[in-house]
């Protein structure tokens, strides 16, 4: 009877209010300086675009790793694993987007360090990284 009831109700809840978490290449493009000169290239411009895939990713991951992790009778490393994996990528492109647009990117061990951190609480809470 728990379980049912974590399932019917704990986990809908639980996605539905991560669905307000954004990617990081979403944070960082909100927090880009639109006057400087950057700003305005086609690099930037791209890099932008290609922002839409990690979006649509974040979106995808939220929604299917609950279930994968129900599904599969709670086997929650490997699903912790991809998702690290797609953080990573995630973090990498906000950083070099931001290089390209002007700002100033963040270096391999400040993202190391917020991907571990995004890995160890979804370790915590049984939850896709943040």
């Amino acid at each position: 009877m728990r379980v049912s009831l974590l399932i019917r109700v704990v986990v809908p809840v639980l996605v539905l209010s991560l669905g307000a978490c954004a990617s990081q290449h979403e944070l960082a493009s909100v927090q880009l300086d639109k006057s400087h000169p950057q700003y305005d290239s086609s690099e930037c411009r791209d890099s932008m675009a290609a922002g839409q895939r990690h979006k649509d990713l974040k979106l995808a991951r939220m929604l299917v790793s609950p279930a994968l992790v129900a599904l599969s009778g709670g086997l929650l490393l490997p699903v912790v694993a991809v998702n690290t994996g797609l953080d990573l990528s995630d973090h990498v492109d906000a950083s070099d987007m931001v290089d390209r647009c002007g700002g100033r990117g963040k270096n391999n061990a400040e993202i190391a360090s917020e991907v571990a951190a995004g890995t160890a609480l979804g370790l915590a809470v049984g939850l896709p990284s943040k």
